[in-house]
């Protein structure tokens, strides 16, 4: 099984924000961090903020609807001016610096504060590049119909280090993990009763790229069910509006129906694809063709100067002459007297090529050299040639092939308009739309049902990894579920369903929790954290957790129990940050006791700029007087 890495932060540097006195800066503790304050004063902000550093403005998984038979995507990200409209005079200087370590690898980035913006990247001490675009911008681009090339994008490279040092499969499964598991807000959005969520971490027991097919055929089966959907409300308004009109419609007979002009566009398509193609290949080979003839004529003219030097620097005058007559049939082994192909004459450049005695050159030449490029060039001139000719029979058919595809596609052209012009003659504009629809209707159907056949077959190997893994899994999550609901407890977790349609089944005291409404609020709050707990301990490394004051609606009698559940999470290895109201609190109070050389104090009374006035009350909380210890 895949071990994910999630970010360890150490640092966080606000400047310029004047919710808070700036610099605003923090060095965490890697035990337990409290983020303390009274309502009002930025707590939510600066937790929000902090993940905001790590991940930008996103706050959720990809959502998706259908709009115009379109599937149209989005991440769900916090409002535009989210974190500009939190400070009271704007600055556009308003950045975040954080600084984390996620695998192997040290990150320092640097967030706007005033827009949603990814200001720089330096990863293990070096910049990475890349254009500066908003996150607005960037979305847009991500999610567009064309192939957007969004890998020159800042944010883009900064996903792409983010996916390679976690090991995640992709930067949504990274995403998601930060905001629906490491995140547990106010709201208290429950994860443990969520099928979507849970489907999401049983792929988790998969290899790589099981979870990220699992995740498409997820995404298409959506798409083709809600279309096909579609089209059958928009022929039910159809049918409505012809009544009894289109039951007469349909008795009637045409040699052609909307099938056969379905099957003939798409044989069209098919025809037009090949004879792109083969127009590609075509351009390709001209192309060869051209280059072929500039080498050879490069190639030709290195030889005549060769020749020239040899010719006019080497030999004396009349050798030269005899020399240029005969020597070109000798060295294609033909006599140059009776012209049979029947010599085979070795010759050296520096002696007579008929008698063999030595010759009395003009200058001292390396003749050898310059015989040996001859050839050579020589050699390379021949392969031209005869590629040249390879190139060209190849023109000739595809050209060939071409001729054939275009006087096919002109006939089947012709029996398209024939049988749009049959079908023209035979239905009116609604009677048409409805057939149309339903050939769609089909179609997205056809496709509906092969999705879920590949879905299935999936299914098989996902099962095979669940349920070897499933056991371990369980054992840690009841590890956190006895510790906070106590040993005298009966918990019991299983595995019930296959693949898509598995799910978890919770049992306390052997009676099934279908819901969370089965559950006290304290108990419901913390089996879902310990299925939170339990998953970031049991698929990753180094990872944290963020609590919105835990503390706010937890019986008193659970107070000592919440220790010992956040205490296991702390002690294997992992970061809890925590918000806590400035109240008498025991939750908070026995955790910094047993963390009490380990622990890290956000102090917003004294780093708002909101709390000037509260400061003096909250100082004589007994609470805060053993924070201050």
């Amino acid at each position: 099984m895949k071990i994910y890495c999630l970010p360890k932060i150490k640092e966080l540097h606000i400047y310029n924000y004047d919710l808070y006195i700036c610099p605003f800066d923090v060095t965490f503790s890697e035990k337990i961090n409290l983020v303390f304050g009274t309502n009002g004063l930025g707590k939510t902000t600066f937790l929000n903020i902090m993940q905001y550093a790590v991940i930008g403005p996103y706050i959720g998984q990809v959502q998706s609807r259908n709009w115009k038979e379109q599937q149209k995507l989005k991440r769900p990200t916090f409002e535009k001016y989210y974190f500009r409209n939190r400070m009271r005079e704007q600055s556009d200087k308003a950045e975040v610096r954080v600084i984390f370590y996620l695998g192997n690898d040290k990150y320092e980035v640097i967030h706007s504060l005033y827009e949603h913006r990814l200001k720089k990247v330096f990863i293990n001490n070096e910049e990475i590049s890349g254009e500066n675009v908003n996150y607005d911008t960037y979305e847009k681009k991500y999610f567009g119909q064309d192939d957007q090339n969004i890998d020159r994008y800042l944010i883009d490279r900064y996903h792409k280090h983010l996916e390679k040092s976690s090991n995640f499969p992709d930067i949504n499964a990274f995403m998601l993990m930060l905001t629906e598991i490491m995140f547990f807000t106010e709201s208290r959005d429950l994860s443990f009763w969520n099928q979507n969520m849970t489907k999401l971490i049983l792929s988790k027991f998969m290899p790589t790229e099981k979870y990220f097919e699992y995740d498409e055929v997820q995404k298409l089966i959506k798409k083709y069910d809600s279309q096909e959907r579609l089209t059958s409300y928009k022929m039910s308004m159809i049918k409505e509006f012809l009544g009894e009109d289109l039951s007469k419609k349909n008795t009637i007979k045409s040699q052609y129906s909307l099938e056969d002009l379905q099957s003939i566009d798409n044989n069209i398509s098919e025809k037009k694809k090949r004879i792109s193609k083969h127009e590609q290949e075509l351009s390709k080979k001209e192309r060869e063709s051209k280059q072929n003839r500039i080498d050879f004529e490069s190639v030709g003219k290195q030889l005549l100067e060769i020749e020239q030097q040899w010719y006019n620097n080497v030999f004396p005058d009349k050798y030269q002459k005899i020399y240029n007559k005969y020597v070109p049939s000798i060295l294609a082994d033909v006599c140059p007297f009776c012209g049979e192909n029947h010599v085979n004459k070795i010759l050296e450049v520096d002696k007579c090529f008929y008698c063999n005695k030595s010759i009395k050159i003009r200058k001292n030449i390396d003749l050898n050299r310059l015989e040996i490029e001859r050839k050579n060039l020589d050699n390379e001139k021949r392969y031209l040639q005869n590629n040249y000719s390879l190139i060209n029979k190849e023109i000739l058919k595809i050209k060939k092939l071409l001729s054939e595809e275009n006087k096919e596609l002109f006939k089947v052209i012709e029996k398209q308009q024939k049988i749009k012009k049959t079908l023209d003659l035979t239905s009116d504009d609604n009677f048409a739309k409805y057939q149309q629809l339903e050939l769609k209707k089909q179609e997205y159907h056809e496709l509906l049902e092969q999705t879920k056949q590949r879905e299935k077959k999936l299914a098989l190997e996902i099962d095979a990894y669940v349920l070897d893994r499933f056991q371990d899994y369980s054992t840690v999550f009841k590890k956190y579920a006895y510790s906070f609901l106590g040993n005298d407890s009966n918990v019991r977790l299983e595995l019930v369903g296959k693949s898509d349609e598995a799910f978890f089944k919770f049992f306390l005291n052997e009676t099934e929790r279908e819901s969370e409404m089965t559950l006290s609020e304290s108990q419901r709050i913390f089996v879902d954290m310990a299925y939170r707990l339990a998953t970031l301990e049991f698929f990753h490394k180094d990872s944290y957790f963020i609590s919105e004051t835990p503390d706010s609606t937890l019986d008193y009698f659970f107070e000592t129990n919440a220790v010992k559940t956040f205490s296991y999470f702390i002690d294997s290895g992992n970061t809890l940050f925590m918000s806590a109201n400035a109240r008498n609190s025991r939750l908070i109070n026995l955790l910094v006791e047993r963390y009490k050389k380990e622990y890290a104090l956000i102090n917003l009374l004294e780093k708002s700029t909101l709390a000037q006035k509260q400061f003096d009350e909250i100082k004589q909380l007994e609470f805060y007087s053993f924070l201050e210890e």
